[in-house]
């Protein structure tokens, strides 16, 4: 069942000052249409700032995901995937890989990646940036901004949109 009554494509043509994303991602997650405050994490290699986060509350946050390595490596699994879920966040979202998407597939959660791909990060402890600001694509995102996506796209805006 989808909580959310906004289609992306509807907010674009009722909103002027938004920043439409053009990075392009596909849905893994059972939820594909979700929205809310951003929080970021910035990870070269290792996903441990994203493990931190989805340990907290993530009630209406969506957690956006910069990778900035050069290898590849997924920054959210099924375990990831079922914390931000059990910590009630709305949604992971990011620039980079993630695996398990046999099980992220049936978590209550909207999951947007890049692509899969089956190996891990390193686990060193505190590598990465916590709420810093971010790019995906062409589009510069702040902590506190908010983030509306479903199968359409997605867009940022700098205030909770009245919809």
């Amino acid at each position: 069942m989808n909580m959310y009554n906004f289609s992306v494509p509807d907010i674009c043509d009722e909103f002027s000052d938004v920043h439409i994303g053009d990075l392009f991602l596909n849905s893994y997650g059972s939820i594909d249409k979700f929205y809310g405050q951003v929080h970021t994490a910035k990870c070269e290699h290792s996903n441990s700032i994203v493990k931190e986060f989805v340990n907290e509350n993530g009630e209406g946050k969506v957690l956006l995901i910069e990778h900035t390595g050069p290898e590849l490596c997924s920054m959210v699994g099924d375990q990831i995937a079922q914390k931000a879920n059990d910590n009630n966040w709305n949604g992971l979202f990011t620039n980079g890989c993630i695996r398990d998407i046999e099980v992220i597939q049936n978590i209550n959660i909207g999951v947007y990646a890049q692509n899969s791909y089956p190996m891990k990060t390193d686990k060193s402890i505190g590598i990465g940036e916590r709420d810093v600001p971010i790019k995906l694509g062409s589009v510069e995102i702040e902590p506190g901004d908010w983030i509306y996506v479903d199968r359409n796209g997605w867009i940022i805006s700098k205030k909770k949109l009245e919809l």
